[in-house]
């Protein structure tokens, strides 16, 4: 069953920081390309050659319960052994028009393309438009779900919508069929072209409206979340503050509404930014990791993990500068 849509992911276990020498490296010197636009036959947003792609892991198993065809729901599922990690060892992902995605960590590894297209609702639905691809092997299944954004503000500022033209974000599903269980890597990714430090602004507050995707996991509880807010970028003092809020549908027992929010600050270095995540309250921990993207900081993307009493979080999210919000 695939977590990546709709419904999917919160509970308990470790949290590790980047591994040495295995999380993606920006690359502060590249110039960015030209905007990429859509392109190919989907109607997501494709990574350009040079994209930096920076991907947050969430593994553990899950236990199917009873399942409904009628709506979707594992009445009875649990989960187990999880554990994220903010930057997935060996993560590297490519995209060339004539075959596809290649995506691989330092586990496993599938390629991507006309074949193994399942769906594109990109031009049909207005609240998940999303490009899936399905490849089986064996007891083994991988999904990649690639996600479309847009931001539609009203204020005193005015209304509309802002998408992202260099930004984008995916997730990555592999599972094994276990007797009884299914072990599962969620990766969650964010990519684009890395803002050239020389090019990064001194001068000015930005507010970037933030989307994204992940999944929240608990003893008996697996969200789809959809990840949402504001972050405020001082390029004058080199700081970033906000709020990452989530909430989604709970593929167990099919309850929706909101389930954890984080405030992230910290110092911007060159064009990234990484810390620990704060919250009211105090069981919850996390980590996040920051990119600038586009020729002059036009974008952002951000990968979180973290834990608090109730589960484990994963996600990815891509910023654009909106000048709706007050």
């Amino acid at each position: 069953m695939i977590w990546l849509s709709a419904c999917g992911g919160g509970g308990s276990g470790s949290i590790s920081g980047t591994p040495s020498g295995t999380s993606p490296t920006p690359s502060p010197g590249a110039s960015p390309s030209p905007a990429p636009g859509t392109g190919g036959t989907t109607g997501e947003l494709k990574p350009v050659a040079d994209a930096t792609f920076i991907a947050a892991l969430m593994e553990m198993t899950t236990s199917p319960g009873t399942a409904s065809e009628l709506n979707g729901q594992t009445t009875g599922g649990t989960t187990s052994n999880r554990s994220v990690t903010l930057d997935t060892p060996g993560f590297r992902a490519s995209y060339a028009a004539g075959s596809g995605y290649s995506i691989a960590d330092a586990i496993h590894s599938a390629a991507f393309g006309a074949a193994q297209l399942t769906s594109d609702t990109t031009a049909s639905d207005p609240t998940y438009p999303t490009v899936l691809f399905t490849r089986n092997s064996n007891n083994a299944v991988d999904y990649l779900a690639m996600y479309k954004f847009k931001v539609t503000t009203t204020s005193v500022l005015g209304s509309g919508s802002v998408e992202p033209r260099y930004a984008g974000v995916g997730g990555w599903q592999h599972s094994i069929a276990d007797p009884g269980a299914r072990r599962t890597r969620l990766n969650y990714f964010a990519f684009g072209p890395v803002t050239p430090a020389t090019a990064m602004p001194r001068s000015g507050v930005v507010k970037f409206s933030v989307t994204g995707s992940g999944n929240f996991a608990g003893n008996s509880d697996l969200y789809f979340a959809t990840v949402f807010d504001t972050i405020t970028v001082d390029f004058a003092a080199g700081t970033v503050t906000g709020t990452i809020s989530a909430s989604g549908r709970n593929l167990f027992d099919g309850g929706v509404g909101g389930i954890y929010n984080v405030r992230l600050n910290g110092t911007i270095s060159g064009n990234a930014v990484a810390g620990a995540t704060t919250s009211s309250i105090t069981t919850a921990s996390g980590q996040f990791r920051l990119l600038f993207i586009g020729p002059n900081a036009d974008e952002i993307i951000v990968t979180h993990v973290g834990q608090n009493a109730g589960g484990h979080f994963v996600s990815a999210a891509v910023g654009v500068r909106n000048p709706y919000l007050p």
